[in-house]
């Protein structure tokens, strides 16, 4: 079982929860649970909001399904990382599913503890608030900063944020510790898998990257990183600036 500070140390990796008071932090250790899931669905999309969630170790993807039925991987969590905040402030519905890959450890802070927390503490429910501002403004400064993209540096752009999250020192250079399909790669780029390919093999060419079954290893992160910067906003972006 995780120790109190074990538990403290790996949410402590994510700003927010650094930032709370401590009272609310010590609030949330005490009323949350430790749970695990094996390859489950923690939330599906249309379900009731049935906590917030934090991972504590594993992995879970989030992802949605569009009107049109296309199928996009939002985000896969590092450990640390909060997730199912929105629904838990407006009591709507889930948009997005979230699932764990393999084993995974979750702090579940349930409706009822979430309740406990925030219906007499206004200062409460806006930390939570915030949580959800800081994955909106994340959410824009993507859409921002890959508008105009290439397909090409969005991969990189992906994967140099894997190797961040997910990278390990590996024979072949950093190795993504993930099973990560191919689907799910050209998901997280925005394409379609027969691009991906191209795209991966064209790195592969270029000593990028080292290509394997199920597994790809990062031979040049200084490459990747620069690629991943070389980023040009369309005309329109670039003159009016950012707020």
């Amino acid at each position: 079982m995780m120790t109190p500070d074990a538990l403290q140390e790996v949410l402590s990796r994510t700003p927010w929860f650094r930032g709370l008071p401590p009272d609310l932090a010590e609030g949330l250790l005490r009323l949350a649970q430790v749970r695990r899931w094996t390859d489950e669905t923690v939330y599906a999309a249309g379900d009731p909001p049935n906590g917030l969630f934090a991972l504590i170790s594993g992995e879970v993807r989030i992802a949605q399904t569009t009107a049109s039925g296309r199928a996009a991987l939002l985000m896969i969590a590092s450990p640390g990382v909060w997730f199912g905040e929105a629904a838990m402030i407006d009591g709507k519905p889930r948009t997005s599913e979230a699932a764990a890959v393999g084993a995974a450890t979750l702090l579940q802070v349930t409706p009822s503890a979430f309740q406990q927390l925030t219906a007499h503490s206004g200062p409460n429910m806006a930390a939570f608030a915030s949580l959800v501002c800081d994955q909106y403004r994340r959410a824009m400064d993507y859409i921002v900063e890959t508008a105009g993209l290439s397909a090409r540096v969005r991969l990189a752009q992906r994967l140099a944020e894997l190797v961040r999250t997910h990278g390990r020192p590996g024979a072949g250079g950093i190795v993504i510790d993930l099973k990560l399909s191919q689907e799910s790669l050209a998901e997280m780029a925005g394409v379609s898998r027969q691009t991906l390919n191209r795209l991966l093999k064209a790195l592969e060419a270029d000593g990028v990257v080292a290509l394997g079954y199920r597994a790809l290893a990062v031979r040049d992160p200084a490459a990747l990183e620069a690629l991943a910067r070389s980023r040009t906003l369309p005309a329109h972006l670039a003159a009016s600036g950012r707020s």
